[in-house]
């Protein structure tokens, strides 16, 4: 699956197709960072490995929630945060089902992420960044899903190590998805899409050429 991390400034944008892209590079940094952990020796158990990864969503999700606070509409923003949370949850549960089984892991990530979201309510960003008690927080949430082994050092590679890699990350994602010239409603896509001329259609910018009914190469055979 192919989703663009970047595009052109001058083009025109829904949020669902920002968050969409979103929730893919979430998704991304979050597989990233699992191996990131494996590598530097942490125990991660098989149902663990998702307890990390909701966390881990978690934290994206509310970070994309602050960066984005300036740049779009309180009703945009709330749209994009509903539209994460929710591919989000559909990863997140087709993925389980594939390694762990069937289940309900759709509504056990959603109940995660909503108290998640109230409890980060209460942490602040300055100049544009999460500050130590909204690392901590993540921290100490990643500790308590991973085994006892490796408590006394996990939340001091988190705060100081993962969730600022995982930051900047998404923070250079979030600018170059929303940065686009215009970012309109779904039903305005559409009704653009219906409106649109077809190219077929579409009346010649070129008065002075006429069309002639001559190949420009040889027949193929």
């Amino acid at each position: 699956m192919r989703v663009k991390s970047k595009w052109h400034k001058t083009q025109v944008k829904t949020i669902e197709d920002i968050g969409g892209a979103m929730a893919f590079i979430c998704w991304r940094i979050t597989k990233n960072h699992l191996e990131d952990l494996i590598n530097e020796g942490f125990v991660i158990e098989k149902e663990q490995v998702f307890d990390v990864i909701a966390e881990y969503l978690c934290f994206l999700i509310q970070s994309i929630d602050r960066l984005v606070f300036n740049t779009l509409s309180n009703e945009q923003r709330q749209e994009l945060i509903h539209k994460l949370a929710k591919q989000s949850a559909f990863y997140y549960q087709e993925n389980k089902t594939e390694r762990i089984g069937e289940g309900n892991h759709w509504k056990i990530f959603i109940n995660t992420y909503n108290q998640r979201s109230q409890d980060y309510s209460n942490y602040d960003f300055i100049g544009n960044e999460p500050d130590y008690r909204f690392l901590r927080y993540f921290g100490e949430k990643i500790k308590l899903a991973m085994t006892d082994v490796d408590e006394k050092w996990i939340v001091q590679q988190m705060v100081e190590i993962q969730a600022p890699k995982a930051f900047k990350k998404i923070a250079q994602s979030v600018d170059d998805l929303v940065s686009v010239d215009k970012i309109i409603s779904k039903e305005e896509k559409t009704k653009q899409k219906k409106e649109k001329i077809p190219r077929s259609k579409r009346e010649s910018t070129r008065k002075d050429l006429q069309y002639k009914n001559k190949s420009s190469s040889n027949h193929i055979v």
